[in-house]
C-alpha cells in the first residue's frame, strides 16, 4: 500500500482515524512497520505514533543526516546509509522491548534504549500514520497485526493524494 501522508487537509492534520493504521507496536509479536521509500538528506521521513485514544504520541523522523523521536531522540544518522536502488530503501522501524530500532535493507543501522518518561511515553502505540514521505513510498501491511484506514485504498490513491 502507498505511504498516504495524514499530514493534509483531507486527514484533519492527522487526526482523522482514516488516515491511520490499527497496530500495538510495542507488543512484543509486532513486526515493525516496514516501508520501501527514498531517504533523502534534506526532507524527513516521519512515522507519527497514536495511543489508545486516538491521542498523538509523537513522531518518529529520520533522513540522511539525523534520527528524531519527539521529546526523546535527537542525534545524528550514526553511519552512511547504503545507496538504494533508484533511491529507494527497504527500511522498517520497530520497538524490542524498551528499545527503538531502526532498520534499513535488513540490517540494523541505528538502536536506541528509551529510558524514564520516554519508556513510559512510547509505550502505548496503538497506531501509527505515516508523513513527509509521498506517493513513492509502500509499506507492508501485516495481516492480523495491522488495520489500515480507509484512506488507503485498493487502487493505492490515497483519497485524492495519489491520483493520477
Amino acid at each position: 500500500r502507498k505511504t498516504c501522508d495524514c499530514w493534509s487537509a483531507e486527514c484533519g492534520w492527522c487526526s482523522d482515524e482514516k488516515c491511520r493504521v490499527s497496530h500495538d507496536l510495542t507488543d512484543t509479536s509486532s513486526q515493525g512497520i516496514s516501508v520501501i521509500s527514498p531517504i533523502k538528506w534534506v526532507n524527513l521521513n516521519t512515522v507519527f505514533f497514536f495511543d489508545g485514544n486516538g491521542d498523538m504520541i509523537g513522531s518518529f523522523r529520520f533522513n540522511r543526516k539525523g534520527i528524531f523521536l519527539t521529546g526523546c531522540v535527537k542525534c545524528r544518522t550514526p553511519r552512511p546509509l547504503p545507496l538504494g536502488d533508484q533511491g529507494l530503501f527497504d527500511w522498517s522501524v520497530a520497538f524490542e522491548g524498551s528499545e527503538l530500532v531502526l532498520y534499513i535493507s535488513g540490517d540494523e543501522h541505528w538502536r536506541h534504549e528509551l529510558v524514564g518518561e520516554c519508556a513510559e511515553r512510547y509505550s502505548d502505540i496503538q497506531e501509527f500514520a505515516f508523513g513527509d514521505i509521498g506517493c513513492d513510498g509502500v509499506w507492508y501491511e501485516v495481516e492480523g497485526q495491522m488495520e489500515s484506514g480507509s484512506h488507503f485504498t485498493d487502487n493505492d490513491t490515497c483519497g485524492s493524494e495519489c491520483a493520477e
